[in-house]
């Protein structure tokens, strides 16, 4: 008999019935499977578990009594890790239900009442792969590119909060991978020692695994972690293009959200990552050389369309008081929308530096700006526009 090779509750089910409890019982011990935790509940109370603690990699979820599946499926796969393998169970025997939740990434659906043969041949094939395997539909983090046009805009500033708040307040798993290997500041920014495997990993691609992907995470939280170096100044840096590529390949399925701190430079590397990136965070100040240099990115960027994106933000607006280029005639200029504009701010960018802070749960001007530019990542419509929906509905139903 094949033993699986799972770490301590790598394997968790909620299910709604007794009866389908104990044949999960049954099918995990013909399977000879170990550290399986069995919870009573179904997605509603997944939501609520993983919202607090790190899912595993395999997952059961019942949707019986859920009167939207594929969109509490939907909600459950923004809080659970990307990569995490889920076998949904419901009582209704649809086809089109069963497509929808194939789209979503759902790895099986199988039909409640369980039976033990059934469910056996999922659970082996959800492991071994035995029987199906649909790895290529497996839900893998976005990529997020902060690069700025300047020197000194803010890029680092804005890209280590964005990840603090993203992590701490909207609990998304991300991490953020600083590029700069011999200036780069994250570590800085957090308090922390970095991270001196970085340089190997590029350079070697070959010996880049889960393992060594591990050892190179330094935790900022239990959702935030942060991959920084400083290597020497009198030595040149020689890591390739592929060793980044497989780095962030790997980095896509463990963290839903993988955000890059691009050196001010382009090379091959700033180019590669880019190419892989679903969204570009362009940080600008409002001079003509930010407004040349905005242009030049978004033209190595490429195209926007499906899954790639590119959002402007115009940072420390009021900081030269005099000869700024207006927010509309860079917009003209640019030939693209200033999606964020974040005021010049003299005092918390520099006490957050000193004092290794985020902005985190703090009430500012600035920390405000920034949730704006998180919501806008994650597709959250702020509860303005949301009552304005709502609003709109209303007086079109006459009922207002």
């Amino acid at each position: 008999m094949v033993v699986a090779k799972t770490e301590p509750n790598q394997f968790i089910a909620f299910l709604e019935s007794s009866q389908d409890l104990e044949i999960a019982r049954e099918a995990f011990k013909s399977v000879n499977l170990k550290n399986v935790e069995i919870i009573q509940g179904g997605v509603k109370e997944a939501i609520t578990l993983f919202s607090q603690r790190t899912s595993p990699r395999y997952l059961i979820v019942d949707v019986s009594k859920s009167d939207l599946p594929v969109s509490d499926l939907s909600r459950l796969s923004e809080v659970c890790e990307p990569g995490v393998i889920v076998l949904a169970v419901g009582e209704r025997n649809d086809v089109g239900l069963y497509r929808d939740l194939m789209r979503l990434g759902i790895f099986e659906y199988v039909v409640s009442p369980l039976f033990p043969e059934i469910l056996t041949r999922a659970i082996k094939s959800m492991i071994f792969g035995e029987e199906k395997t649909k790895s290529g539909q497996s839900k893998t983090g976005k990529v997020i590119s902060f690069v700025g046009s300047r020197g000194g805009v803010g890029t680092t500033f804005l890209s280590t909060n964005f990840a603090a708040i993203l992590s701490k307040e909207k609990a998304r798993r991300s991490v953020v991978l600083d590029l700069d290997l011999q200036f780069g500041t994250v570590p800085l920014y957090f308090d922390l020692k970095p991270s001196y495997g970085l340089r190997d990993v590029l350079e070697n691609p070959d010996r880049i695994d889960n393992v060594f992907i591990e050892r190179l995470l330094t935790p900022v939280n239990d959702r935030l972690f942060i991959i920084g170096s400083e290597e020497p100044l009198d030595e040149v840096m020689k890591y390739k293009t592929e060793g980044l590529e497989v780095l962030i390949s790997y980095l896509a399925k463990q963290f839903h959200y993988v955000i890059i701190d691009v050196p001010h430079y382009s090379n091959a590397i700033t180019r590669s990552v880019l190419g892989s990136s679903h969204i570009l965070v362009l940080v600008t100040d409002s001079s003509l050389g930010g407004l040349r240099d905005s242009g030049r990115l978004i033209s190595l960027f490429g195209g926007e369309g499906t899954g790639r994106r590119v959002i402007v933000v115009m940072n420390k607006m009021g900081n030269y008081v005099k000869n700024e280029v207006k927010v509309t005639d860079f917009e003209q200029a640019l030939n693209h929308k200033i999606n964020h504009v974040i005021d010049f701010d003299n005092f918390n960018p520099l006490d957050c530096i000193n004092n290794a802070k985020t902005l985190v749960n703090q009430e500012s001007a600035l920390s405000g700006s920034i949730r704006k530019i998180v919501d806008d990542v994650i597709g959250a419509r702020p509860m303005s526009d949301s009552k304005n929906i709502i609003t709109n509905f209303l007086k079109m139903l006459k009922l207002k």
